[in-house]
């Protein structure tokens, strides 16, 4: 479904299996934040190593809802050890940078 160069080089996919068994199904507000999930791969505004896990990293863009106000998408992507590849794990909202560990990149 996306295939995605992240800005450290890193390239990136979201299975079909992935969007539609996991992230729609468990945290269905992302059924129309598609284009934002991509977005927030290609060009997030701060990217987080994991604290729960040493192989995933976080990726967080910043939105304005004129309903929901502000808010960032999170993309938890799994990294294969020493490899420049990594896979979506989920995605959801979330309000605040506080799931991110330490700080790896920032816009």
């Amino acid at each position: 479904m996306i295939q995605a160069k992240d800005p450290l080089c890193n390239i990136i996919s979201l299975t079909k299996r992935c969007w539609l068994r996991h992230i729609v199904k468990e945290h269905p507000e992302m059924r129309p934040l598609y284009d934002e999930l991509r977005e927030a791969i290609k060009d997030p505004d701060y990217i987080f190593k994991s604290n729960l896990s040493t192989n995933s990293m976080l990726y967080f863009k910043g939105y304005l809802h004129p309903e929901y106000g502000h808010f960032y998408i999170m993309v938890v992507i799994d990294f294969k050890k020493h490899k420049k590849t990594g896979f979506v794990k989920t995605s959801f909202p979330v309000y605040n940078l506080k799931k991110g560990g330490e700080l790896l990149w920032k816009k």
